[in-house]
């Protein structure tokens, strides 16, 4: 039991829970003293700071409220700048398909007139060279009718008066034999 034995000056000087008249008048003294202290030259700057933090707080907040507000103006703008960026990129790409389309159809009509007048102009020159070729083939008919008619007759006609003969000859065939 010699544990808990409590030492004989801490018994004198009373329990913790005795009140001390004398003790608890220089408590309260020295409360009041620094309560006023406090009061002449914390407080005012302590609550001073405090209402300018809450000043700084709320102005902060509505400078964030207002970015805020103009950032949603920004996005809705830039949400509409893209709608139309994306309306005018529809429209170009549909005015070069027409265009396209356009030229293409331009370019097939040119090629079938090309073509038309290439056929055309080989028609004509088969027609001139076929015109060409029946000259030339009556010329050489009438060359050797001529000779053949000169040995034959062995008549001495001139080459003008056999040539008219045989041209006349040529001219009453018909057509298509000739």
């Amino acid at each position: 039991m010699a544990l808990f034995a409590v030492p004989a000056p801490v018994l004198a000087a009373g329990a913790l829970t005795d009140i001390n008249p004398g003790l608890t008048l220089w408590a309260a003294i020295t409360f009041l003293v620094m309560l006023a202290v406090l009061s002449k030259f914390a407080w005012g700057p302590i609550v001073k700071m405090l209402d300018e933090r809450g000043k700084t707080i709320s102005e902060a907040i509505e400078a964030a409220r207002k970015e805020r507000a103009e950032a949603e103006k920004l996005l809705a703008s830039q949400k509409e700048s893209l709608a139309k960026a994306t309306r005018e990129a529809a429209d170009i790409a549909k005015r070069n398909q027409l265009e396209v389309e356009a030229l293409r159809q331009e370019l097939t009509a040119r090629a079938r007139q090309e073509a038309d007048e290439l056929v055309a102009s080989a028609r004509k020159q088969i027609i001139e060279e076929k015109s060409k070729a029946a000259a030339e083939l009556r010329s050489m008919v009438a060359d050797l009718a001529i000779d053949a008619a000169g040995k034959l007759i062995k008549a001495s006609l001139d080459e003008k008066t056999q040539r008219q003969l045989v041209e006349d000859y040529l001219r009453q065939l018909p057509a298509g034999r000739a």
